[in-house]
Order: C-alpha cells, then structure tokens, then sequence
C-alpha cells in the first residue's frame, strides 16, 4: 500500500512540531556525529569478527582498541617532530605550568599522555605488566626522560598523566613524544611507532636549523596517518622579527612544495615566553609569544572541527587495519569456503569504512552513516532466514521423555534457531538487515531470542531493526494509521520461527504416525508420557487406521487417570503430612497433567532470562 505524503499539510507538521517540541537546533550535529560513530563501530565489528576467524590476533586486536576509542570520544592530539625542537616545552606552555622535563641534551625517552582529571596523579603503563603503576607525578622524570630512563630500558608504553588543566577538558589526550633523529635509535622508533594512535599532530621545528631532510621524511610519514596538522615553528625568540617573518615563510613555501599542499599556516612561537607570560599573568608578552595565536587556533579547532577530525581519524585506521593485506592470505587451518567469506566480509567491511571517511572529509558528517550509492545495501529477504543446521530428529529418545514428544522435538527446533540467530545477530550484518526486513519475530520468540543473548548481542542485533521501525514509522506520519502500524507488529501468523516450528511439526507428526503403524513403534509409544491435547489431535488425523486412532486415545485416557491419581495421592500426603511417602511420579503429576493437556511451557511461554 503506497501512503500519501502530503509534507506541507498542517496536521502533519502539527504532529511533527509536537513531537519534536524538546529538540534544539544543535542537537542534528550531535545526533549525525553519534550516528557516523555507530555506522564506523558497526564496520569495525564486521572486520573484527571476519579478522578472529582468519586468526589474525593482531589486527584483531587493533580492532577492538579502535572500537574502545571511539566508545570514550578520545581525541588524541600529539606533538611531533625532531629531537631538541622543544615539543616538550610547547606543552608545558598550552598547560601553563613547568610539567614535563626539559633540558639541553635529548632528553624524552617514551611517550608521555597528558588527560584531564580532577586532581593529579601518575600511572606508568610498562611492557609485561598487567595493571599501570600508580606514582606520585614528581617521579615523571625517572620514567620518560633519557637520564632516568635510558633507551626505554624500563619498558615504559606510556605515562599517562592527569591533571585539571582547562586546555585538556576538551576531551583531549594531549601526547608528547621523544622526537626522531638522534643517535638514540630507541627514541625514534617509540616515536614512530605511536603514529598509528595519532588523530591530529602539532608538527614543531623551530629556527635554529627549521625543516631538516630528517624532518620533511618525517613529515611525509606522519601524513601517512592524519590529515590534519598544525605546523610551528618554535625558539622564535633567538632571532629578531625580520628574520623570525623570513624563516615562516620559508618553512611555509618548503612544505607547500614537498607535500603538494595548498596554503600552509604556520605559528611562530616561543614556548619559553609563553610559559614566562602564563605564569605570571603578561597578556602583552602572551601575545607577543605567539602563544596565544596557536592556542586561539586549536581552541577554534576543538570548538568545531574536532568530531569530523575525529571520525575520520578512526576511519583512516580501520582502513588500515582492513588492507588487503591482512586478508588475503587464507590460514591453510581454516576451511576454504570459511576462509573466503572472512576476507569477503573484510572487503565489503573496508569499502563502506572508504565511504564513510569520503563523506566526513567532505564535510558530510549528517550523511557519513547512510548506505553509499558505490557499496549497495544487502538485499534482505522478506522472512528468509540464513541457512542452519536443525537439531536432529530422536524419535526414540522423545518418547523416553516425562513430557509430550513432540513438544520436546519443538523446543530442540527453536532452541537449536535461536541460539543459531542469536550469534548472528552479535556479528553478521546481514542476518541483522534480515532481522530488521522481517521486523523481529512474534513476542513470544522474541522474548525466547533475548533469553538466550547477552545484553551486547541484544543491542548489536536489535539497532537495525529499531532503526528501520523508527523511520517506517516516520514515514507514516504524513498518514497516520492504526492499521498500518498494528501491520509492523509481529505475531504467530506472521513470525519466521513460528513458520518454521508449524513445518517441523508437520513433519514430526507425519514421522510419528508412520512409526505407530507398526508394533514396534507402538510398543514404544506405550511406554511413554505420550502427546498434548493438540498434538494427539494431530496424530488422529494423521493416522491411517482406526486401530492406530484407537491406541493413541486408550493411552492418552490411561495417562490423564494416572495423573489424576498420582495428584490426588500427592496431596493427600502433603495433608497429613506423610510428606516423606510421596514419590516423584506423584510430586510431578501435576506438571505432567498441565503438559498434556496445554503442551510443553518451553513452547508456550518464553524462557526466563538465563532459565531454559
């Protein structure tokens, strides 16, 4: 049924009005930041999933720091550049206080992480060590600094340090590195090897000896990682201005030329003054540092630009991490066909990530989420559902149960579907656009689904089908109507795993008739509990002699009178109270008594959480 959508008529933007009553303006940049942070999530679960089942440990793990990432919002900003540039004194100048060591020697020897928090403390992250050691904040200079810490023999991965500085309330990890370049070859490796975590880079020469062929490879290395960079130039204070204007404008035209960028803004700074002028209060020689201007900069950089930086960062490294590379080449432990899918998964995985990150660098954040025109969208059946491998039929054993037979063979079925849809739905995008195409199941196969997923697997399965609801219903409101919506819910006659439960008990039934037409088959039947009220019917019917119909009803009579009796007898126990004379055929009649004649709760009711 098409519905009419009359966008400008009153009643439609009445409703709508109303309903959106509370939202204010700015909210649709957040709204479309979350949204392109979840689409980016969902992607790195696919690859995540399809990189563990090719037994690719490291990307797989790169994987999940990404996801941590984007679930804290955290921004990593890191200064680089050669060694004595005087990243470290830059930073204590934007925190406004002598924090990190400085000195005349090359001096940082691992890499240290400045965050926001409200009162201050150490906590050293080393090689080995399962948990970060707690120091007071005067002991920084032992772990971080070539004195203390020569080469990194203490394995330092990061000292991360929190303090309440305003500049680090903006969600930043404010990063300082050892430099590249010098003869300590450790300090260039560490270095090098933290530009994987970078988000944005404050690139420092200063004017001593600005850009060095050291330098300029460097900087081709660390676009390799972001796009987005301020470069300075520092020590602006040893020359005079004249020569101070000549030297940016030399590192702007060297830069412009060896990486084909447009026009290069570049801030002259002197840390040393600038630290001088935050401490004690000297707006005028703030200003003449060039401090100020950097700060103004990246403080309008945050404010505006940081969540697309953002965003993009993270999908720069997903894109990474998915390279053919990882995936082509198929573990020989890992069969073929399973093999194949995996590096398929990556693919599709990488090609909506390229999508992503094409749109966030275009500016596009509000349409970064959205299926792209290049990489079509799955096309889920209607009420198909992915091929699995149904529990076996026991005929032999159901009969052995204290239950009815068929019930039992109905609740193996969607035991054996659900727990299959419920992984599914934790790590398979398409068994999630299936799940959203057919609106979930009826409510009672839903509750079953929830019962037996985890809360994770529950969010991860449910989103796209909520998602899809939302904008159906959206999409109704330029027509409202009862009807239409009571269609999008789900119940017994129009619910896949109903469907598939009423066609194996079909078949179940057909398997149980023909195995009572022989002697064998109902001597086996005989000893058994026997079937519920509505199976039996169904076994009536499906029985081709008046004999087998016969038998089926004697048995079904003799078991309902034993139940009777053993309730009766139950009770009477419990009255007088003989309690220890019951036996357990009397202390379950009535259980037995309900099954027969309503069925198995298993496929009645839904399981309690964590119960089945």
């Amino acid at each position: 049924m098409e519905i009419r959508k009359d966008l400008h008529s009153s009643e439609y933007e009445a409703g709508r009005a109303a309903a959106e009553a509370e939202i204010k303006p700015d909210l649709a940049k957040l709204h479309a930041y979350a949204q392109a942070k979840l689409a980016l999530a969902g992607q790195l679960r696919v690859v995540r999933q399809a990189l563990k089942s090719l037994g690719r440990e490291t990307a797989e793990r790169q994987c999940d720091e990404l996801v941590v990432k984007l679930a804290e919002d955290r921004f990593t900003l890191a200064v680089l550049g050669q060694f004595k540039r005087g990243k470290s004194s830059l930073m204590n100048a934007i925190v406004g206080r002598e924090l990190l060591p400085t000195g005349v020697l090359p001096l940082t020897s691992a890499v240290t992480v400045l965050r926001y928090g409200p009162v201050e403390r150490l906590a050293v992250e080393r090689e080995g060590w399962a948990l970060p050691e707690e120091l007071p904040l005067s002991a920084l200079a032992e772990y971080v600094t070539e004195q203390g810490n020569p080469s990194n023999v203490k394995k330092v991965k990061t000292a991360g340090v929190e303090l309440p500085a305003p500049f680090l309330r903006r969600g930043v990890e404010f990063v300082d590195t050892p430099g590249v370049g010098s003869a300590i070859t450790a300090n260039t490796a560490t270095t090098y090897g933290f530009l994987p975590e970078c988000d944005a880079v404050l690139f420092v020469t200063s004017v001593d000896t600005p850009l060095t062929n050291t330098e300029l490879a460097f900087l081709k290395d660390i676009e390799g990682y972001v796009d987005k960079i301020f470069f300075v130039v520092n020590k602006t204070d040893l020359i005079a201005d004249e020569e101070r204007s000549e030297v940016v404008r030399f590192v702007a035209e060297t830069i412009k030329v060896q990486t084909g960028r447009g026009a290069v803004k570049v801030f002259p700074v002197s840390a040393r003054q600038g630290l001088a002028a935050k401490t004690s209060g000297d707006e005028t020689l703030y200003e003449r540092s060039g401090l100020k201007a950097l700060e103004e900069a990246l403080a309008s950089f945050l404010a505006e630009e940081k969540a697309a930086t953002f965003l993009a960062a993270v999908a720069r490294k997903a894109l990474r991490i998915a390279a053919d590379d990882h995936a082509e080449k198929e573990p020989a432990t890992k069969p073929l066909r399973e093999a194949r899918s995996a590096v398929d998964a990556v693919a599709k995985a990488r090609a909506k990530i390229a999508a992503i990150y094409r749109r966030i660098v275009e500016g596009r954040v509000a349409e970064a989420a959205e299926p792209s025109p290049g990489v079509p969208a799955e096309a889920a059946p209607a009420v198909e559902a992915s091929p699995h491998s149904p529990a076996e039929t026991d005929i032999a054993a159901d009969l052995r149960t204290r239950g009815c037979p068929v019930c039992r063979h109905l609740a193996k079925q969607s035991w054996d579907f659900l727990t299959h849809w419920q992984y599914r739905l934790g790590t398979d995008e398409q068994a999630q656009a299936e799940f959203a195409a057919m609106h979930g199941f009826c409510p009672l196969h839903a509750w079953q689904l929830l019962a037996v997923s985890s809360p994770h697997g529950a969010s991860v399965g449910y989103a796209p089908l909520a998602e899809q609801l939302a904008c159906r219903l959206r999409e109704l409101a330029a027509a409202p109507s009862g009807t239409e919506v009571l269609r999008l819910a789900r119940s017994s006659h129009n619910c896949h795993v109903c469907e598939l439960l009423r066609k194996a008990e079909e078949d179940y039934i057909a398997q149980l008739a023909g195995l009572l037409g022989g002697s064998a088959g109902r001597s086996q039947y005989r000893n058994s509990q026997g079937a519920c009220l509505r199976h039996l019917g169904m076994l009536l019917t499906a029985s081709p002699t008046a004999e087998s119909r016969q038998f089926l009803l004697f048995h079904a009579a003799q078991r309902f009178n034993e139940d009777a009796e053993d309730m009766r007898s139950f009770a009477m126990k419990h009255e007088a109270l003989r309690r220890g004379l019951q036996n357990g055929n009397e202390a379950d009649a009535y259980r037995r008594a309900l099954v027969r004649t309503v069925g198995d709760r298993r496929v009645c009711v839904p399981w309690e959480d964590g119960v089945i």
